[in-house]
């Protein structure tokens, strides 16, 4: 007999699915019987599955009216914010992330940290229910006892590109994949007000596109500066590579690639370059080197945590400058700065040191699960009916597969999740128990394309 079912959607492979993996694995362990996988995958069948606690994402208005069919359905909805820590101000983050509507369908809330708490807490659409301050498991990667899974790959980056600069890039609602979905490109081109429910509105995309250019010119001249290392470009996963391939063809020492988990590439690369990247933070909690490249700044769109917790450089000069520096070991940091940068990091990211991440989600699940009426049935007719216009929201989805520009384009889907195989699972989740010294007896079994069951095996 199997535990309470429990439901971990994954949509961006690269960031989320180790973690997404490693709390899997806890909650197995812990007597959960787990899917966890590819987001589409899941919402194509979810009228077909269990009532459950379903981990969600995000707090933004395109969720409601899935998590309004999860409600009807019998499901639980749980959520975090994976974008919770990177934010221009407390107001934006309110206003672009967290809609009232959609945050009063959570029955269980996971925050990052007590800023996290706090902000959510203010929402005009909080309503008493439950926080718990968990911190995210993608930070436990970071960890010493987890950080060493990633040194053998990040030892074949160094042998395979020597020593190189990584330049993340963040660009992807102004240079989406799909250049139909560059929603600032088109605010910025559709006059003085874009359509109804295209957003952000003109002043952030001018922002972004200025950045944008900015960076356009500044990795050339980086290659230049640097013409004994590589420059790696690592757009977002959203993000279309054309323009940065273009740029690339200029230096034979620039790659545009976005490849796997970028924790091996933060601890392969030298340096990282970039504006208001949560990669940045990660960074921090490596202990690598890190540049906040701000040649554009707005106190009203600057995204504030990640260029607070790295050096900065306000021109192209001042980059190349505190680039080479760190190259060669010669800037350190201002101690009253690193002690500011503490205190900050302290407010927004939760579980840096004694129990993980994940065993305080899945401690704060534990709960939830036993509070009396939490997952409930549907009467049956209401169910039914519900479950048909689930199903037949994933029959569009399939439909949409084979639609070219859309969001659901299985080519942009495959971009988003590559695939996994059940071994490649086994070997992830085993490799976390022999560095945690758990996890011996889970069993893993494929349930759909791209999502994975995790159970504790039977005695």
């Amino acid at each position: 007999m199997h535990g309470a079912p429990l439901i971990i959607p994954c949509e961006t492979q690269a960031r989320e699915f180790d973690a997404k993996l490693l709390l899997a694995a806890v909650a197995a362990e812990r007597g959960f019987d787990v899917l966890v996988g590819s987001k589409k995958e899941i919402n194509k069948r979810i009228a077909g599955l269990p009532p459950s606690i379903f981990l969600s994402k995000s707090l933004t208005r395109r969720n409601l009216l899935n998590y309004e069919l999860l409600d009807r359905l019998g499901h639980t909805v749980v959520c975090g914010d994976e974008e919770a820590l990177v934010y221009a101000s407390p107001d934006s983050y309110l206003h672009h992330k967290v809609a009232p509507e959609t945050l009063r369908k959570a029955r269980l809330l996971l925050a990052w940290g007590p800023q996290n708490e706090r902000l959510w807490r203010e929402s005009p659409g909080y309503h008493g229910v439950p926080i718990r301050v968990t911190g995210n498991a993608r930070m436990d990667l970071l960890r010493p006892e987890l950080r060493p899974l990633f040194e053998a790959e990040a030892g074949r980056l160094r042998k395979r590109f020597g020593p190189f600069v990584l330049v993340n890039t963040n660009f992807s609602r102004l240079n989406h994949y799909f250049p139909g979905q560059s929603r600032q490109r088109f605010a910025l081109e559709s006059g003085t007000r874009a359509p109804a429910g295209l957003d952000p509105g003109r002043g952030l995309a001018a922002h972004k596109a200025r950045l944008y250019e900015q960076f356009l010119e500044m990795v050339p001249a980086l290659a230049a500066a640097c013409p004994e290392r590589r420059v790696i470009v690592r757009p977002h996963p959203s993000e279309s590579r054309d323009s940065w391939l273009a740029r690339a063809k200029q230096h034979a020492n620039v790659e545009v690639l976005h490849e796997g988990n970028v924790v091996p590439w933060l601890l392969a690369s030298e340096v990282l370059v970039h504006n208001g990247c949560q990669t940045a933070v990660e960074a921090y909690l490596l202990g690598a080197a890190a540049v906040a490249y701000q040649p554009v700044t707005s106190e009203h769109y600057d995204l504030q945590l990640p260029n607070l917790l790295s050096h900065r450089a306000f021109d192209l000069e001042g980059l190349l400058d505190r680039v080479r520096a760190l190259l060669e070991g010669g800037l350190a940091a201002d101690p009253s700065e690193v002690g500011k940068q503490e205190e900050l990091i302290e407010q927004y990211v939760a579980a840096r040191s004694g129990r993980l991440a994940v065993d305080r989600i899945v401690d704060a699940l534990e709960e939830h699960r036993r509070v009396p009426g939490v997952q409930r049935r549907r009467p049956r007719l209401e169910r039914g009916l519900v479950s048909a216009v689930a199903a037949g929201r994933g029959a569009l989805q399939r439909l949409e597969a084979y639609w070219p520009g859309h969001h659901n384009n299985r080519v942009f889907l495959r971009h988003m999740f590559p695939g996994a195989s059940e071994a490649e699972v086994r070997q992830r989740i085993a490799a976390y128990g022999e560095r945690l010294g758990r996890f011996g007896a889970l069993r893993v079994s494929g349930h759909c394309p791209n999502v994975f069951r995790v159970v504790a095996s039977p005695e």
